[in-house]
């Protein structure tokens, strides 16, 4: 996934957008305030008679699922049967499931791949989109070990904690109908790109899968988005990712305040680095997507560390919570009007 402008922001250049034009026009991007009502924190194992029980350990499962299958790196037998998990998990909540193929052809390489798309109450007019990337990055270029550098990497953390939040999300929207339409949208071709790429045009892009969506997806507006990536480590912490801020300050707002509400201390209230994701595609095309991202990155980014054992159902916990309180909450406070 991207990169911050931390400590750690010489190993992670390629996520650094060095164009300013694109600063430029996102930060063009015209946003209301969100004016905050503050409330006391939810407990989490006291489920509030509006808002239905985000189940941590059933997220831990779901990530722990994904990892079982292998790394899933596009045209990979453990990629082919993760995407039919994925899709038959999502039917079974009750959702609507489109699979998008993807095809980018880049210096005479072609890659392929599947956007999976899953909707809850397809006639709401306001919809609200929620979306992380399924894929896996397919060499360990960061690993502190030279030898184990060509290896895949795992992709616990980056990759699997997102969907899982998203699963777990769907199963809530599929028993407790939300009161706003809810889109799920899995980006596939996230996480093959090449460092320097911004600035390289014969390197690979990130981001290809949310790319090739909005591409094929023109019409599509959801109210706003937000995006997933890096959100199960044990030592979570979520500052706001700087690109957001810049583009869409109030959807930022707005989702720190859920956070707020339901005591996710994660989400700490300071603007963190710019990160090159699945969101800025939309903020490309006026779309207020945000990421929700852990920077500085953990140190098992891009390594073949990024397993199991450092993923926490306390974090992953405070996302999905976090979640919950932004649709159930303050969404369905909203509709109440």
């Amino acid at each position: 996934m991207a990169a911050s402008s931390s400590r750690r922001q010489t190993v992670q250049t390629r996520v650094l957008i060095g164009a300013g034009a694109l600063v430029i026009a996102l930060l063009a991007f015209a946003a209301l305030q969100f004016f905050r009502t503050p409330g006391p924190p939810i407990p989490d194992d006291m489920p509030d008679v509006d808002r239905p029980v985000f189940r941590a350990q059933n997220a831990l499962d779901l990530a722990r699922a994904q990892v079982e299958f292998g790394p899933r790196i596009p045209g990979t037998p453990a990629h082919d049967s993760t995407r039919m998990w994925i899709a038959e998990r999502l039917r079974r909540s009750g959702a609507r499931v489109a699979e998008l193929p993807v095809t980018v052809t880049h210096g005479g390489e072609t890659l392929q791949g599947t956007n999976l798309f899953a909707s809850f109450d397809t006639t709401a007019t306001r919809r609200i989109l929620l979306a992380a990337h399924w894929d896996t990055r397919p060499v360990a270029d960061n690993d502190p070990d030279p030898a184990r550098r060509s290896e895949p990497v795992p992709g616990a953390n980056d990759g699997a904690s997102g969907v899982a939040v998203l699963l777990e999300m769907a199963r809530l929207c599929g028993e407790h109908p939300p009161p706003v339409g809810i889109d799920l949208v899995f980006f596939d071709l996230e996480d093959a790109g090449e460092t320097g790429f911004e600035s390289d045009s014969t390197k690979l892009p990130y981001a290809l899968g949310s790319a090739a969506f909005v591409q094929q997806n023109p019409r599509y507006r959801p109210a706003y988005g937000v995006l997933l990536d890096m959100v199960g480590d044990r030592d979570l912490r979520l500052p706001k990712e700087g690109y957001s801020a810049q583009a869409a300050p109030d959807i930022v707002e707005r989702v720190w305040e859920a956070a707020r509400r339901v005591g996710a201390d994660a989400f700490v209230d300071e603007v963190g680095g710019a990160v090159f994701d699945d969101h800025i595609p939309f903020l490309q095309r006026g779309i207020p997507v945000i990421d929700v991202i852990q920077t500085p990155f953990p140190d098992t980014w891009h390594t073949t560390a990024d397993t199991m054992d450092r993923l926490d159902a306390v974090s992953l916990g405070q996302v999905g919570r976090t979640l919950v309180e932004l649709i159930y909450g303050m969404e369905a406070q909203m509709a109440s009007r």
